[in-house]
C-alpha cells in the first residue's frame, strides 16, 4: 500500500494549474467540448483505455488492474452554470455569462488527480475503475435541447443519457462526491442512506374566459381557480402522503399573462415542482397534480393543461457501502472528521440516475471555512483549492479499500 496522503499532496501544484484552467473557460451541459478534450488527453497519458462522445461529450477512461475483481465507477460531472461570476480572483471565468460555481472543475480536477496516482499503481488493488465524466448534470441548457433530442435522449440529466449508451455495463457498484460550503473543510459528511432527493416539474396553464374587470358576470375567471389549485397542491403533503416521508412541494412560478389590473384575464399560469425520495410518493404527486388541475378547473368553468417534466431520481446510498466509506476516510481526514448522518438533503443530483442502477454512495467533501463562505450556485463561490488533494486522496483510498 503507498502513501495515498503523501502522494496525492505531492500533486498539489498540478491539480491546481488544472483547476485554474477550467475554472476560466466553464462550458455549458452537452458542450463541454474543450474541457472533454483536456480530460481524454489527461487519461490517455495514463495509459487507459478511453472513450469519448459519450452522451455527445461525456467521457470514460478504464483502468485495469489486470487482476479478476469487480469494476467500480467513479463519476465527475463537468458543466458550468450560466451565472456571471462575480469573484475577484486571478483566474476568474473569461466566458461572460458562464461560471463553474458548483464545483464540477474541482470534481474533474480531483477525479483527474486520482486517475494519475492509481494508474500509477495498479498493482495496488484488483479488477477494474472506470473513470466517467458527466456531460450535463445540470440539467439541460435550452440552447442544447435540440441537440440532446436529436440524439435520441428525450431525459435531461447526462446520467441517464451516458447510462443509455451502456457506461453500467459491468459496473459493480459506484461512486462520486461533491464539494459543500456548509460541511467544514477538513470534514465529510455521508448520508446513510437518503442523500438528495428526486426533483420533477410540474407546468399548469388554467384558461378561462377574459373580459372587464367591471363586468365579470359576462368572463370566467381563472383566478379563483388558480387559488384553489394552489391550497390543494400544497396539501398533498399534508394530507395524502404520510408524515414518515420527505416530501417537498413547490410553486416557484406564478402569473397572469398578458393581464392588467382592471381586467378579468383569460389565463392563470402556475409552475413549480416536487421532492421525495420514494418513487411511489413520486408516482402518487404525477399522477394527483393534474386530476386537482383538471378537476378544480372544471368546477370553476375553466379548462387545465398540465405537463410535467421529469427530473432527476433520488441518490440512494447503498448503506452498507456508505458505512464503509465513511470508515476508510477516516485514513484521509482523521478520525472523528467523517459525519454519517441520517438528515436527507432535499436538494437533487443527477447521480441519483446511477444509484437506480448499483450499489452507490454520493459523499460532501467539506470545503467550508465560516468565514463568508457562500453557497453553490452563488456568482460569489469559490473553491478553497486545499481541498483539492483532500479530494483526489478520497477517491483513491475508496478505489483501494472496495478494489483490494
Amino acid at each position: 500500500m503507498f502513501d495515498v496522503k503523501k502522494e496525492a499532496a505531492a500533486l498539489s501544484a498540478e491539480l491546481e494549474t488544472i483547476y485554474k484552467d477550467l475554472h476560466r473557460h466553464p462550458e455549458i451541459g452537452y458542450d463541454e467540448h474543450r474541457t472533454s478534450g483536456i480530460i481524454a488527453d489527461y487519461l490517455r497519458a495514463c495509459g487507459m483505455e478511453v472513450q469519448t462522445g459519450i452522451a455527445i461529450t461525456g467521457v470514460v477512461g478504464t483502468l485495469d488492474s489486470g487482476r479478476p475483481g469487480k469494476t467500480l465507477l467513479i463519476r465527475a460531472d463537468m458543466d458550468c452554470l450560466q451565472v456571471e461570476e462575480m469573484t475577484a480572483c486571478d483566474y476568474r471565468s473569461e466566458n461572460p455569462g458562464k461560471m463553474h460555481a458548483c464545483g464540477h472543475d474541482a470534481h474533474v480536477t480531483m477525479l483527474l488527480g486520482a486517475a494519475k496516482l492509481l494508474s500509477a499503481h495498479r498493482d495496488a488493488f484488483r479488477g477494474k475503475i472506470k473513470f466517467l465524466f458527466e456531460p450535463s448534470e445540470e440539467s439541460i441548457p435550452a440552447s442544447m435541447k435540440e441537440t440532446v433530442r436529436a440524439a435520441g435522449y428525450d431525459g435531461e440529466g447526462g446520467a441517464g443519457f451516458m447510462i443509455q449508451q451502456g457506461v453500467l455495463e459491468g459496473v459493480d457498484m459506484a461512486l462520486a462526491l461533491h464539494v459543500q460550503p456548509v460541511v467544514p473543510a477538513g470534514k465529510i459528511q455521508i448520508a446513510r442512506h437518503e442523500a438528495t432527493a428526486s426533483s420533477d416539474v410540474y407546468d399548469i396553464m388554467l384558461t378561462g374566459k377574459g373580459g372587464h374587470g367591471a363586468m365579470p358576470e359576462n368572463a370566467v375567471d381563472p383566478v379563483p381557480a388558480m387559488a384553489e389549485l394552489i391550497t390543494a397542491i400544497h396539501m398533498l403533503p399534508t394530507r395524502e402522503v404520510s408524515s414518515m416521508e420527505n416530501c417537498v412541494i413547490s410553486i416557484g412560478q406564478v402569473e397572469l399573462p398578458g393581464s392588467v389590473w382592471n381586467v378579468v384575464p383569460e389565463r392563470a399560469h402556475i409552475v413549480g415542482g416536487f421532492r421525495t425520495f420514494n418513487n411511489d410518493v413520486r408516482a402518487l404527486l404525477r399522477q394527483r397534480i393534474p386530476e386537482l388541475a383538471e378537476g378544480i378547473a372544471k368546477a370553476n368553468r375553466c379548462t387545465a393543461v398540465c405537463t410535467q417534466t421529469l427530473g432527476y431520481d433520488a441518490t440512494i446510498n447503498d448503506e452498507a457501502m456508505a458505512l464503509e466509506v465513511s470508515r476508510t476516510l477516516e485514513n484521509i481526514v482523521g478520525e472523528g472528521n467523517v459525519i454519517l448522518t441520517n438528515k436527507p438533503f432535499m436538494g437533487s443530483e443527477d447521480f441519483g440516475c446511477f444509484t437506480q442502477h448499483v450499489p452507490g454512495v454520493l459523499f460532501w467533501l467539506g470545503i467550508g471555512t465560516g468565514e463568508d463562505d457562500k453557497p453553490l450556485h452563488n456568482p460569489y463561490f469559490k473553491m478553497d483549492l486545499q481541498a483539492l488533494p483532500v479530494g483526489t486522496a478520497c477517491h483513491v483510498q475508496n478505489a483501494l479499500h472496495f478494489l483490494k
